[in-house]
C-alpha cells in the first residue's frame, strides 16, 4: 500500500515538473519574442533620434548659411548695373579716368553688332589673291556652323565704348583701376594708337600746363612722352530688368 501511494505520488510529481516545466519553457518562448521586439523599438527609436538630431544640425547649418547669403545680397546686386539707370557707372568710369589723367568719352553700342563685324574680319584680312580662292572654299563652311554655335547672349549686357587719350603710363593705371571696379565688366575689344597733340596727363583743369622745374628738363621715355588714343569696347552685366 505504501509502495503504491509512493509510486502515485512520484508520477504525480514528475507530470506537475514536467507540466511547470513545459509551461516555463511556453513563458519563456514567448516573452524572448516580446523582448525582441521591444529590442528593435529601442533600435529604431534611437535611429530616428539620430536622424532628427542630424537633420536639425544640417538645418542650423543652412540657417547660418543663407543669413551670410543674405548679409552678401545687397553687395552682389551692387555690382550689376541697373538697365534703367547706368548713371553710377558712367561716373564711375569718368572719376577712374580723371584720377588717372585722361580724356575719356563715352558711347552706347551694341554688342550684338560688334560680335558680328568681329566674325567678319578674318575673311577680308587674306592678301594673297592665289591662295584666297581656295582659302575661301575652305574657311568658309568651317566659319558658318562655329558662328552659330559660338553665338552669345547679350541681353543681360550693356555695351559702352570708351575712348581715352592719355599717356601711356595714365593708360596703365586707368587699365588697373578698370580691372578693380566694383561691377562685373569684360573688354570685348582694345586698340590703342599715338596721337599728335598735347598730353593729357600734362595739363591741369584750367587747360594750362605745369610750371617748368629741373626734374621736368629730364626728358622721360619715349612710350611715356606720347599721347595714346585708346578705344575700348566694354559690356558691363546688369541685373536683368526691363
Amino acid at each position: 500500500m505504501i509502495k503504491k501511494f509512493d509510486k502515485e505520488l512520484c508520477l504525480s510529481l514528475a507530470a506537475v515538473a514536467l507540466l511547470s516545466g513545459g509551461l516555463i519553457w511556453l513563458a519563456a518562448f514567448w516573452q524572448f519574442g516580446k523582448i525582441r521586439e521591444i529590442s528593435d523599438n529601442i533600435q529604431k527609436e534611437q535611429l530616428d533620434s539620430l536622424v532628427r538630431e542630424q537633420r536639425s544640425q544640417k538645418i542650423l547649418e543652412l540657417g547660418k548659411e543663407f543669413k551670410n547669403v543674405e548679409a552678401d545680397q545687397g553687395k552682389m546686386n551692387a555690382m550689376f548695373v541697373d538697365k534703367e539707370n547706368a548713371v553710377p557707372f558712367l561716373a564711375t568710369l569718368e572719376n577712374i579716368a580723371t584720377s588717372t589723367d585722361n580724356l575719356i568719352t563715352i558711347s552706347v553700342i551694341d554688342l550684338t553688332k560688334l560680335k558680328s563685324q568681329t566674325a567678319k574680319k578674318p575673311v577680308v584680312q587674306d592678301s594673297d589673291e592665289e591662295s584666297s580662292e581656295g582659302q575661301k572654299k575652305e574657311s568658309q563652311p568651317k566659319k558658318t556652323p562655329a558662328s552659330q554655335g559660338n553665338k552669345q547672349d547679350f541681353s543681360n549686357q550693356l555695351g559702352f565704348s570708351v575712348e581715352l587719350t592719355g599717356r601711356y603710363g595714365a593708360l596703365v593705371d586707368f587699365l588697373t583701376k578698370l580691372e578693380n571696379m566694383p561691377y562685373f565688366a569684360k573688354v570685348y575689344s582694345f586698340k590703342i594708337a599715338p596721337t599728335e597733340g598735347k598730353q593729357a596727363g600734362q595739363t591741369g583743369e584750367s587747360g594750362a600746363p605745369p610750371a617748368s622745374n629741373q626734374e621736368s628738363q629730364i626728358p622721360p621715355p619715349q612710350e611715356e612722352n606720347k599721347n595714346l588714343n585708346t578705344t575700348l569696347i566694354i559690356g558691363v552685366y546688369t541685373n536683368g530688368t526691363k
